[in-house]
């Protein structure tokens, strides 16, 4: 039976000639429901204010709101259109995001460490609280309120409390559009990143950036340890001979000490990847790899 027809029974039990109409029984129901609800937030205050878990929880709240409250979304649009369908179906969106991010690296970089150092504070923040509710709760109590009524909604009311983490969150667009000449077709793609993906695209491109200039800085050492003696050791050792066509001197020929495998391509200046050739075989060979 439901509550309405408990209700009409009861009224018509007390007293049998009153009469019982939904009104009635409505605002009956009304009562006991506004009771039920005083109740409740009557033990729920009696709760908060004995409770000294809830209440040392709130003290570290108030110190640690503006540590690790979320920052807001983090935005960023990038994007570029090409002059031609062949190029639109071959460009390469992630190379594209990864420039667009070191060219604003430094205030993009802000944005994502200080959604990580709000992250790093709710660690210590999250750390505290447990050790609150472990050394805390349950420890109080009320006279008005049983002692397992109490620690329930001591319970409850210390996790509602407690403050989220602060989920860094961004969404990152880079697009590519191409529209035909006449305009009578509209082509584009796009790549979405997430804070996740954002935050390791920019390490991603910091990286490349730092390994190619480690690299130009090694090819310009082993081009500069190409010095006057190192090319007169090895036109020696090949008797001034080139060692492709067979030019030489003798033949008016103008030689060149070469890297056999580029420096382009991380050959060492050394003996054993160097060799003497004329200029037309040095020009010819370019930056391959001969050996």
């Amino acid at each position: 039976m439901d509550l309405t027809g408990s209700i009409q029974n009861s009224i018509a039990a007390y007293d049998p000639g009153l009469p019982v109409t939904l009104a009635s029984v409505g605002v009956v129901v009304l009562v006991v429901a506004l009771t039920w609800v005083w109740l409740i937030l009557r033990r729920r205050r009696f709760v908060a204010g004995a409770s000294l878990a809830i209440a040392r929880l709130a003290d570290l709240n108030s110190t640690s709101l503006d540590l690790v409250t979320a920052h807001p979304l983090l935005q960023l649009s990038f994007g570029t259109a090409v002059n031609s369908k062949a190029r639109f179906d071959r460009y390469n969106l992630p190379a594209l995001m990864h420039t667009s991010l070191l060219d604003r690296e430094q205030s993009i970089e802000r944005e994502v460490e200080k959604r990580l150092a709000t992250t790093r504070h709710y660690a210590s923040y999250d750390q505290d609280a447990s050790t609150l509710a472990g050394a805390l709760l349950g420890q109080s109590s009320h006279p008005k309120v049983n002692t397992e009524r109490f620690a329930a909604i001591e319970l409850k009311l210390f996790l509602r409390q407690r403050m989220p983490y602060p989920t860094p969150q961004a969404r990152v667009t880079t697009k590519v559009t191409y529209t035909s000449p006449k305009g009578q077709n509209s082509y584009s793609r796009q790549l979405d990143w997430d804070f996740g993906q954002l935050e390791a695209g920019l390490r991603t491109a910091q990286g490349n950036r730092a390994r190619q200039s480690t690299a130009a800085a090694l090819r310009q050492r082993e081009r500069t340890r190409m010095t006057d003696r190192v090319r007169s050791t090895i036109m020696r050792r090949d008797n001034y001979q080139c060692q492709m066509c067979g030019a030489s001197r003798v033949d008016g020929a103008k030689l060149h000490v070469d890297h056999i495998r580029p420096v382009s391509r991380d050959g060492l200046t050394e003996e054993s990847n160097l060799q003497t050739l004329c200029e037309a075989c040095n020009l010819g060979k370019s930056n391959l790899f001969t050996g």
